[in-house]
């Protein structure tokens, strides 16, 4: 019986942390979105500085998750975030207007992708 309550406690906890863990990223990722979406917002209005202060903030929220992230993300996903930021970071900054809602989407895309696969569907479990 023991063993039985033992496996039982495990596995609550097991879906407990992973429950977490999908909390945790969702809140990242809408909280950075958010700053993306006014960051973009701004630079299609032409107001530069403010969308470079707008996307250095969701930078700044991607890096304070590090201690979370390297543990439960895989590595190329963060590093293809990683890549999406300083890529529109980049054009940002050199005035790429044409090239910037590009950037945006994909690294939209990197966080979406990164949320989605955190979350717990049938075919995972089996």
């Amino acid at each position: 019986m023991k063993r039985e309550t033992g496996a039982a406690a495990l596995l609550i906890l097991l879906l407990a942390v992973s429950l977490w863990n999908i909390r945790r990223v969702d809140q990242t990722v809408d909280e950075i979105e958010e700053h993306l979406k006014y960051s973009e917002k701004a630079a299609l209005g032409g107001d530069s500085a403010f969308a470079e202060a707008e996307l250095e903030a969701a930078l700044r929220l991607w890096r304070a998750a590090d201690n979370y992230t390297h543990v439960f993300i895989r590595h190329p996903e963060i590093d293809t975030a990683n890549d999406a930021f300083y890529t529109l970071m980049q054009l940002l900054r050199a005035g790429e207007g044409r090239s910037l809602t590009a950037a945006y989407d994909q690294l939209r895309y990197h966080l979406e992708g990164i949320a989605s696969m955190e979350h717990i569907r049938v075919g995972s479990v089996f």
